[in-house]
This record gives structure tokens, C-alpha cells and sequence, in this order.
């Protein structure tokens, strides 16, 4: 014996009426209702049958009443579900959006990051590649710099160690204090190369953004270039460190600026060549 539903009649206002199912929804906005009897049927189902009254019974008689005053309200409520439920569901473009900007924008940044630390000819990426495996052939310590540099004259090359010296200098916006910083250069062709240690290391901050972070990981722990190479990496770094501060709500400390970075290589400096054993001095001087 088939199962067959029974629909229960409701009598609203003496009016008699079935259940209509929810996909017969049509029929019910083609009924004619007045909009005083749907008042008091509101009226009296809030005072008598508040408790018990479901939220969709609520809702299907505001469908119902403004569908009556304007035919046009149904393709509104159809707008007004539609990104309630985009909002509920989480699904919004505006922050997917924002994502795939932010990931945009670090792409292109590596990619110009990239193309910056890439040796200027093929002299230099030979160089650098013989330096980093002498590098990492030898300990850190305080003897690592001569020991570098011994290898790479019994290689042909004219290398030495530079020793550069800064003077206190104070500007509007910040002090930079009196100091020295030691690193390597290689003559080739009459261009000076330099070549510095734990590169790397030196351009780290604390709190960075996704993308400054991606940036740190790809520097080269030996760099090698030229100083106008090595002036134009320095700035892009410092100006990727101010958009991560800003982003952190942070502000940026005066010695993450390039110049206050740059002092290290671009002041005056000795350079001290190893020669048959001995050691000579040879002074330099590099213009910013």
C-alpha cells in the first residue's frame, strides 16, 4: 500500500486552505490576500503563537506582502539572498582579491630582486663561483678573509683585503656614528669587484612581511659585483624594508636606510695585498 502524506487544512481569518508545498510557491503569490487580513494574521500569530511559530513561516509572509505591494521586490529579496549568502558562506572576492594582488606584487619584486643580484659578466660569475667554494671550505673565524684571499691569488687573481673607515656624520633625520667594516675586492680588467661574507645576514629585520622575508632568503650569502651593482641592490633592499615596516604599523629604523647601508662599502677604505708572503699596503679611495 503506497504511503500517501496528509496535508492538514489551516483556517485563517474563515478563509480554509491547504499547505502548499515549497515548490508550488507560485501559487501562493497568485492567491489573492488581502493585506489587512495578513496584518492581523502577523498580529495574531505574534501574540497568541509566538512561541511555536517557526522563522520560515515568518519570512514566507513578508515574501508574500511585498510581493503583493511590488512584483519587483522578489528580484530584490533574490539579490539580497544571493550575497547574504556570499557573505555568510565566507566566499567574497574582496579578500581573495587583495591575496592575489599581494602575491602579484612579490613576484614581481623576486623577479627584480633576481635580476639585480645576476653577475654583470661572465669574469664575475666565475668568481663568484670559485669564491663560494672556498667559503664554504673555510672556518669562520677571524682568519677566514687572508685565507680567502691566498686562494684566490694562487688562483691568478688580484684579490685583497679592503679596510674601510667612516667619520661620525649627522643629517635632519639621523646620526651615523664613527665605525670601520672589512671585506674583499678583485681586480679584473681594471673594474673593481667586490666580494663580501654573509651577505645575507645583513639585510634581516624582525617582524617582516611575507614577502620581505621571501627577499631575505634570496640573497646569496657571498656576494660578488661591482659597487654600482651592490649600490642599486642595497637600495632596492632598503626600500622593501620600509614597505614591510609600514605594513608591520611600524616605523623604520635609521640604520635599514641605504645610505646609512652603503657606508660599510662606498667610504674610504686601505686595501692590504698579500705579496710573496708579505703584506703591503695600498690605500683607495671610492666616490658614493
Amino acid at each position: 500500500m503506497p504511503f500517501r502524506s496528509k496535508v492538514q487544512p489551516i483556517n485563517i481569518n474563515g478563509v480554509g486552505m491547504r499547505q502548499a508545498p515549497r515548490s508550488r510557491l507560485k501559487r501562493l503569490f497568485e492567491r489573492q490576500f488581502s493585506l489587512k487580513n495578513l496584518a492581523g494574521v502577523d498580529s495574531s500569530l505574534s501574540r497568541e503563537n509566538s512561541e511555536e511559530i517557526e522563522p520560515s513561516s515568518v519570512c514566507l509572509r513578508r515574501m508574500v506582502q511585498n510581493y503583493i505591494e511590488d512584483p519587483d521586490s522578489e528580484k530584490q529579496s533574490k539579490c539580497i539572498v544571493r550575497n547574504r549568502c556570499n557573505c555568510f558562506s565566507g566566499s567574497g572576492t574582496d579578500s581573495s582579491d587583495e591575496d592575489d594582488e599581494e602575491s602579484s606584487s612579490s613576484r614581481r619584486v623576486l623577479r627584480s630582486l633576481k635580476s639585480l643580484l645576476l653577475c654583470a659578466n661572465v669574469s664575475e660569475r666565475d668568481l663568484e663561483t670559485k669564491t663560494t667554494e672556498i667559503v664554504e671550505r673555510e672556518v669562520e673565524d677571524k682568519s677566514r678573509l687572508k685565507n680567502v684571499v691566498d686562494e684566490l691569488v694562487a688562483l691568478g687573481y688580484d684579490a685583497a683585503i679592503c679596510k674601510s673607515r667612516w667619520e661620525k656624520s649627522k643629517t635632519k633625520s639621523y646620526c651615523v656614528p664613527a665605525g670601520d667594516y672589512e671585506y674583499l675586492d678583485v681586480n679584473i680588467g681594471g673594474e673593481r669587484v667586490l666580494i663580501d661574507f654573509d651577505f645575507q645576514s645583513k639585510f634581516e629585520i624582525a617582524r617582516s612581511s611575507e614577502t620581505y622575508e621571501s627577499i631575505s632568503k634570496t640573497l646569496p650569502y657571498v656576494f660578488v659585483g661591482q659597487v654600482d651593482r651592490l649600490t642599486k641592490v642595497v637600495v632596492f633592499l632598503s626600500k622593501a624594508a620600509k614597505t614591510s615596516f609600514r605594513k608591520k604599523g611600524l616605523f623604520m629604523p635609521p640604520w635599514r636606510r641605504a645610505e646609512y647601508l652603503l657606508t660599510k662599502w662606498v667610504s674610504q677604505y686601505d686595501r692590504t695585498k698579500q705579496t710573496q708572503g708579505e703584506t703591503s699596503g695600498q690605500a683607495g679611495v671610492v666616490h658614493p
